[in-house]
């Protein structure tokens, strides 16, 4: 099975069609699709892109648990930082300011993993890093290209 990285552009483009679709349905019909299929090692977008998370280990698609733990690792990094940084924030000084540069430093953090798909040789994240997986393209894709 030949396959081929994926481009950066087609990774912001499933990261964009992923929040549309997280928020297009209250993250239940997103879970549920979810659920569905990492088994096949794709996000409900990447599912519809034709794109697939490979184990770096078996080449082989990445499984359940891995991709849980892939979208885990970048829901924490969203949610739990940005409730974390606005609630200590806003502990220590109610006016504001710390609760801006506290996000302007979470943003930042979250630019530099993001720029992994551009800046490191591999093109991953921290989150594909760490689970050991890489975006591939889909054969099928490949041949409708």
């Amino acid at each position: 099975m030949s396959m081929t990285p994926v481009q950066p552009t087609r990774r912001f483009t499933a990261w964009v069609l992923e929040m549309v679709l997280i928020i297009g349905t209250a993250y239940i019909g997103w879970l549920v699709w979810s659920l569905i299929t990492w088994g096949r090692g794709q996000t409900p977008a990447q599912n519809l892109l034709r794109i697939v998370m490979i184990n770096d280990t078996t080449n082989a698609p990445a499984k359940r648990p891995q991709m849980f733990i892939r979208c885990f690792l970048i829901f924490a990094a969203y949610w739990f930082g940005y409730f974390a940084v606005s609630n200590i924030a806003y502990a220590i000084n109610p006016n504001g300011i710390l609760l801006g540069l506290g996000i302007a430093a979470l943003l930042c953090l979250h630019l530099w993993d993001i720029s992994g798909i551009l800046r490191r040789q591999d093109r991953k994240r921290l989150a594909d890093a760490v689970c050991g997986v890489t975006v591939m393209e889909c054969e099928q894709h490949q041949t409708n290209a």
